[in-house]
């Protein structure tokens, strides 16, 4: 039978045993030392100092640490806060400016309507809003917001402050259809300022995406030429004599040729207009 002691393992266990008790009694002194580092006592404070300095270090890197993350949060608080803040002035703004947008266009509403009664303040005028345009390729209209119980009747002439836009075509009790001049349906007798001649002003189904009018008629010993204004000239029933209708932006042949006329630019830009004038008497 073997009795002999295993000496190395013994060694192994007692050195193990050393290095805790040092260890052990190191942190206790440097916890204590921590902890009356501000002794009154200079000499007591001073050698707790030294010996406790890796604890502080240790505790001012975890405290810097905590402080660092709970700024870090702190801030993401307070910049919440602020984009909160921030998007809710910014709604506000918003709001701001598009009362303050409502308030400049019915101002501008109102400043035409003005200026159309003054234009024609021998008419007796109704006005009316655009309130729908019609998008097709073949007619050129829109509904205004008056009608028949405004005493908008079929045929009424349409004006704006700038010349004529068109017709009554159809009317409601509310609402009414114009057909404007630029409709390939329309057709105006005009007078050509320069000269007093009379000719006929025809809507075009292939000018009118152009903003253009077609003038015929003219007589073959007329001269005419570009810039000069067409008023209409009130033969018929439909429209009253000198209201601005448009100029002559291009002669198309020459004098004496029975098949010449003359592209018309209209004095309103019907596409961009929003309030108009219906003469009821």
């Amino acid at each position: 039978m073997d009795y002999r002691y295993d000496f190395t393992n013994n060694s192994e266990k007692n050195k193990k045993k050393i290095i805790f008790v040092v260890v052990f009694s190191i942190l206790v002194i440097m916890f204590v030392a921590f902890f009356f580092r501000n002794s009154n006592n200079k000499i007591v404070s001073s050698i707790a100092g030294v010996i406790s300095k890796p604890i502080t270090l240790v505790y001012n890197a975890f405290t810097g640490i905590s402080n660092s993350a709970s700024d870090a949060f702190t801030d993401v608080d307070t910049i919440k806060q602020e984009n909160d803040t921030l998007k809710a002035e910014n709604e506000s703004l918003r709001l701001q400016l598009l009362e303050s947008q409502k308030i400049l266009d019915e101002n501008s509403t109102l400043k035409g309507m003005l200026n159309i009664q003054k234009e024609y303040q021998h008419f007796e005028l109704v006005m009316g809003n655009i309130i729908y345009r019609e998008h097709d390729n073949w007619t050129q209209t829109f509904t205004i917001n008056v009608g028949k119980n405004e005493g908008i009747e079929i045929n009424q002439p349409v004006v704006h402050e700038e010349g004529l836009v068109g017709y009554i075509s159809n009317v409601t009790d509310t609402t009414a259809v114009v057909t404007t001049i630029l409709d390939s349906s329309s057709s105006v007798s005009v007078n050509i300022s320069t000269i007093n001649e009379p000719a006929v002003v025809n809507g075009d189904l292939e000018l009118k995406s152009n903003n253009r009018l077609k003038l015929t008629y003219i007589p073959l010993d007329t001269e005419i030429a570009v810039s000069d204004m067409l008023y209409t000239s009130g033969i018929g029933l439909m429209y009253p004599s000198s209201i601005p209708v448009g100029r002559i932006v291009e002669i198309v042949n020459n004098k004496n040729d029975v098949n010449r006329y003359a592209l018309v630019e209209p004095c309103v830009n019907i596409s961009k207009i929003s309030e108009v004038a219906v003469i009821i008497n």
